[in-house]
């Protein structure tokens, strides 16, 4: 793999396009640098460890006038989801590999026509899905390869974001239409249960609902909550709850296989193994990067510059782009929705239902 410095501009630069210019600028010095921004503001807020680091960088208001750097080579995207599209198929257009934060999309239309443009050309992308990176996430996949537990029969998801990260969330970020709360968030949650599970939602019901957030005299511009239920193609059945109403921010893991069960809070150190045959114990996995996200973001721009560095120009994970999203958009129809078969029909395999 020949390695290359890479200088990256970054389009958005609100919290999280800064936290991972501080992952690049802290965590990963010899793989590259900030090189411009590009905000909707022409002078936005930057923390002090940036303005240091970073004291003469270019700021434009226009991401087209940074897609015109010839010395940059890579663009992370952190914009709302309904500008991805656009400027993804731009940035790839003027030869810049390509880092998408979640969610990649804001509707179904719009995941299969991205799908079918990065598969239609030679190019380097990969949505920033980071969940899979977090240390109790990689080593539940571990364990789920090993058949510790055996075969996978069902997987319960819960995420809990907590009242005090909601109001804030919901009446600032989602006071305007800028797309929903549920796959804002269940985008990260979903995608993990199928990266465990090895397989893809087959069948969805679900149902959402606003029961807090929302400003005085006015309609909820999104839901709260979620309830989700379904099957993957492999025959596992799983559930997925979303709700803001609770009392602190987590996300638990209930995972049960036809010779035991494991649970687990992914933003904790541990897993707990239970076996049929009355063995438990406590499964240690310590973050041993550091960084953001658990040392999740460190992992996940390392592999995504890694994969750059490859030089095989095709995108990373690009059914993702239709998996991340299909199952949190079937519970805001409010009805059982067969995701496998479109996801099938777009990514041409034609596989049988389990």
């Amino acid at each position: 793999m020949s390695q290359t410095y890479h200088r990256v501009g970054f389009i958005a630069f609100g919290q999280r396009g800064q936290q991972l210019a501080e992952t690049l600028i802290n965590q990963l010095p010899e793989y590259g640098c900030p090189a411009a921004v590009a905000d909707l503001r022409e002078k936005p807020v930057v923390s002090p460890l940036f303005s240091f680091r970073c004291p003469d960088i270019p700021f434009f208001t226009d991401y087209r006038d940074l897609l015109k750097m010839p010395e940059i080579d890579t663009v992370i995207v952190s914009t709302y989801e309904d500008t991805h599209v656009k400027i993804i198929k731009d940035a790839i257009e003027a030869g810049k590999a390509v880092y998408c934060e979640k969610p990649i999309v804001p509707n179904l239309e719009q995941a299969e026509e991205l799908y079918r443009f990065v598969t239609s050309r030679e190019c380097f992308f990969q949505i920033g899905l980071n969940l899979p990176n977090f240390p109790v996430a990689l080593k539940l996949k571990q364990l789920i390869e090993a058949k510790t537990i055996g075969d996978l029969t069902m997987i319960r998801s819960a995420c809990d974001v907590g009242q005090n990260f909601a109001r804030n969330f919901l009446l600032n970020k989602f006071s305007c239409k800028r797309g929903s709360f549920i796959t804002a968030k269940l985008t990260h949650d979903t995608d993990l249960l199928q990266y465990l599970a090895d397989s893809y939602a087959e069948t969805v019901w679900g149902t959402v609902r606003n029961f807090l957030w929302r400003r005085h005299g006015e309609e909820p511009m999104t839901d709260d909550t979620a309830v989700i239920a379904g099957v993957l193609h492999s025959g596992t059945m799983f559930t997925q709850t979303l709700t803001s109403c609770g009392t602190a921010y987590k996300r638990n893991l209930h995972i049960f296989g036809t010779k035991g069960e494991m649970l687990a809070e992914i933003h904790g150190t541990e897993i707990e193994v239970r076996t049929t045959s009355g063995v438990s114990e406590m499964v240690s996995a310590p973050n041993l990067t550091d960084g953001g996200h658990c040392g999740a973001d460190l992992l996940t721009l390392r592999g995504f510059l890694d994969y750059v560095d490859s030089g095989e120009r095709r995108p990373r994970w690009q059914e993702r782009i239709l998996s991340s999203v299909m199952i949190p958009m079937a519970a805001l129809e409010k009805r059982v929705v067969e995701t496998g078969k479109w996801y099938r029909s777009i990514i041409g395999e034609e596989l049988p239902a389990e």
